[in-house]
């Protein structure tokens, strides 16, 4: 075959390979066209088959159950809502039975949050609390069924602002009959939360404040100079949080909580690591974070045994940092004494404020002055109960 024929039938393949990928290209965007239709034709069927399930008008009740599964079933705080959300439904007059559009109005939505404003049992911050959870169904509705609802009514709802804190009660300490109605053996609350009841002889016996008290690791019962010490240090990042550099410190561990048991308490549940948390199943979520409700549960108790009530103070877990420091004086611990137990910065002279000079055995001394009278009975009696935890 000469030089020519050899390239007169090259260009005859080439043009064939042309024809052939043009034939294909041809079939590809057949294709691609009858993909489009066919995507088309399902898009169209799902709206159609959106709008046909989400005509039928539901309950306040059917809504409120799907919020509550988007939001997470078994949430202790998405229970909080819910069951929020249903009380201030009742006092709009609507019950859950009742068709949502009722309940997504403007009208109703400002019944309700000058339900929520004028309340006088709870306070600010719990009231803008509130409004969102309110506002976060109604949107949530919106979002679930577009075709039936609108956002417009939300328009115009007042804002709730948090208490600023100037506005806020002081924390009030406890008086003698509160503090026997809360140590009650014979209530039983601290029998099934023991992890409670140490936080809160920490604070009564240090003036610790509610993180500090709660997010005790083993390693920090330490002993010094042959005494038992609780040594309150901020070195677990977002766990720890410690106000002020003096809310570091070493403080002896008071004999009325050795006499109930604390170091066997510790002992019993202490394994093998010195880094886990003594109350761990109070201070940290299941995920391992510090939990931001630390102290719910107790001020559920007070509400129940009628202490925590807005119009008798504000009485909370600080009230006892407030008992600390009173009862201190009045039992005569030094002043310097006093601020460095509790963790405050000294208000003596500069002589004063030595308190490093001091010995843990001396520290000790002035802190075995602290007694609470009125607790003796009760104290006693929770030494044979917390024998048995």
């Amino acid at each position: 075959m000469t030089l020519k024929e050899s390239i007169n039938n090259l260009e005859i393949q080439i043009i064939k390979d042309k024809q052939q990928l043009l034939r294909l290209e041809r079939e590809l965007n057949k294709n691609q066209q009858l993909t489009i239709k066919i995507l088309q034709q399902i898009c169209q069927q799902m709206q159609m088959t959106h709008k046909t399930q989400y005509t039928k008008q539901l309950s306040i009740g059917e809504v409120l159950e799907r919020y509550r599964i988007k939001n997470g079933i078994d949430s202790e705080e998405t229970k909080r809502k819910c069951k929020t959300i249903a009380y201030y439904s009742n006092k709009a007059g609507l019950e859950l039975k009742c068709e949502y559009t009722k309940f997504h109005k403007d009208v109703i939505l400002l019944k309700i949050f000058n339900e929520i404003s004028d309340r006088k049992d709870i306070k600010g911050d719990q009231k803008a609390k509130h409004a969102r959870w309110i506002v976060s169904f109604v949107k949530f509705a919106v979002f679930a069924y577009p075709d039936l609802y609108k956002t417009d009514v939300l328009v115009g709802l007042p804002s709730m602002k948090k208490t600023p804190k100037s506005a806020k009660c002081p924390h009030t300490p406890y008086t003698d009959e509160q503090l026997k109605s809360i140590f009650d053996p014979n209530k039983k609350f601290f029998y099934y939360n023991p992890e409670i009841f140490w936080g809160c002889m920490i604070a009564l016996f240090t003036g610790a404040r509610k993180n500090a008290a709660f997010t005790l690791q083993y390693k920090d019962i330490i002993l010094k100079d042959g005494i038992w010490c609780i040594n309150f240090i901020e070195d677990s990042p977002g766990i720890k949080q410690l106000k002020t550099e003096e809310s570091e410190r070493i403080v002896p561990i008071h004999s009325a909580l050795l006499k109930m048991g604390f170091l066997e308490y510790i002992n019993k549940k202490h394994k093998n690591n010195d880094q886990d948390f003594i109350f761990k199943k109070t201070c940290l979520t299941s995920k391992g974070n510090l939990n931001p409700h630390i102290t719910r549960n107790f001020f559920i108790y007070l509400k129940d045994i009628g202490v925590k009530n807005p119009e008798y103070g504000r009485f909370d877990f600080h009230s006892f940092r407030k008992n600390a420091n009173i009862m201190m004086e009045k039992c005569g611990i030094l002043r310097p004494y006093i601020d460095k137990i509790i963790g405050w910065m000294s208000r003596g002279s500069e002589g004063e404020r030595s308190y490093s000079n001091y010995s843990i055995k001396q520290v000790s001394e002035q802190l075995e002055l602290l007694r609470y009278d009125c607790l003796k009975t009760e104290f006693k009696r929770w030494q044979k109960t917390m024998s048995k935890i």
